[in-house]
């Protein structure tokens, strides 16, 4: 009878097929990454520059920051970067919102519209922000805009989610930006681990899984 259980378990599990796969790889997202990092910088040079090209850097830009947001945020979900890189905070400059305005809504087909009458264009400041926090803010890109020729900021890429940009705007220079880029394609993971975990934090046989990354 026992014989007879197993044989019928193995021809249930042969009629299931097989599943093929792989582990993740940080280098599926890496080479995408720096392409789109590239992208980002060119794109962003000719938007400053208003260079005669056939295409239109602003749509190439609006495209670059959405697949490169998307990497980052694989990155993170698959868990390759570290987890000191996971909680480590990057700088970034971000613009307020006006206090003594009334909030105007940009139109739904302008990626960026009513910046001056909502934001205060004179100033930004310094803040640190969590590598997820900002390929959030990225991939749900509210407002994506191009700042020139300003007297109180140098000229960059400006970056609001739809749950950010009534509260303020993220604003990159060039190499700012670039630097956010490398931060993800510097870190290297050596040493994984992956388990099962209870309550009290102990390896059992639970469905809880813990991962480390080093």
């Amino acid at each position: 009878m026992p014989d007879q259980n197993l044989q019928a378990r193995i021809d249930k599990a042969r009629k299931l097929g097989s599943v093929s796969s792989a582990d993740w790889q940080s280098y599926t997202w890496k080479n995408e990454l720096a392409e789109q990092r590239r992208r980002i910088i060119l794109h962003l040079g000719e938007a400053l520059a208003e260079a005669d090209i056939e295409h239109n850097p602003y749509h190439m830009l609006e495209r670059s920051v959405g697949v490169a947001a998307v990497c980052m945020r694989r990155l993170i979900e698959c868990r390759l970067v570290t987890d000191r890189f996971r909680e480590t905070s990057l700088e970034v400059h971000e613009i307020d919102v006006k206090k003594d305005v009334e909030w105007r809504e940009p139109f739904v087909s302008r990626t960026a519209s009513e910046i001056f009458n909502n934001y205060d264009m004179t100033a930004r400041r310094l803040e640190k922000r969590t590598p997820k926090v900002i390929s959030d803010k990225m991939l749900h890109a509210r407002v994506i805009g191009v700042l020139s020729g300003s007297a109180y900021l140098p000229d960059g890429l400006l970056i609001a989610s739809d749950t950010q940009s009534k509260a303020q705007l993220f604003h990159f220079s060039p190499p700012e930006i670039a630097r956010i880029f490398e931060a993800f394609l510097e870190d290297e993971v050596r040493r994984t681990s992956d388990g099962y975990m209870d309550k009290d934090g102990k390896v059992s046989g639970t469905r809880k899984v813990f991962a480390i990354r080093e």
